[in-house]
């Protein structure tokens, strides 16, 4: 049914697979940049500062070359939802954020792409229950629930079926596609 990291190394590989072959990633993310949508100074800074990854550089490079799913013929349409919290909190230093904020909006501005900001005013949500995203593949809905020191992909409908619905009500507090994007503005210049 699920895999924990750390304890099966093949849920991962299983995961990127699904990544490979979505129709549709929905991903939501409270504390920072979704990997899908993070620079590599970004990663690095996350990695960093994460404090237990091996080879920083490295699994900085392999999250950049998962993005190449966004530039292929037929990508997957990804709808991202982020906490207001992920544009002020400060990764890498102010560089580091302006890149990333100038990258959330390139990405944003894909035709397979929906970014929209979470904004401080809607209080608690689902989401706060921590970062989750879910994959439509041929139909069918796996998810992957993130944690502290791992997370789980979840195979089982049900489960998946929960997590969806948790995207659907954040996404119902979230700001506009047009709203995210002046919000994101407003901020980047904050950095500058």
């Amino acid at each position: 049914m699920f895999a924990c990291a750390g304890h099966d190394p093949n849920w991962f590989r299983q995961y990127i697979q699904y990544e490979l072959a979505a129709e549709v990633i929905k991903v939501f993310h409270g504390k920072s940049v979704p990997l899908l949508a993070q620079t590599e100074a970004y990663a690095d800074s996350v990695l960093r500062a994460a404090g237990h990854v091996h080879d920083v550089e490295a699994t900085a490079k392999a999250r950049m070359r998962r993005q190449e799913i966004l530039a292929r013929e037929k990508p997957p349409y990804l709808w991202i939802l982020i906490d207001h919290e992920v544009l002020v909190c400060v990764v890498g230093g102010r560089d580091v954020m302006r890149e990333q904020m100038v990258h959330l909006l390139k990405v944003a501005e894909m035709p397979h792409v929906c970014v929209r900001v979470v904004p401080q005013e809607a209080g608690w949500h689902p989401g706060h229950d921590g970062p989750f995203q879910v994959l439509k593949i041929l139909g069918r809905e796996v998810a992957y629930a993130g944690a502290q020191v791992g997370g789980r992909l979840i195979e089982a409908g049900d489960q998946a079926d929960i997590l969806a619905i948790r995207f659907d009500q954040i996404g119902a507090l979230a700001l506009s596609r047009a709203a995210s994007r002046d919000l994101i503005e407003r901020t980047m210049r904050r950095y500058e």
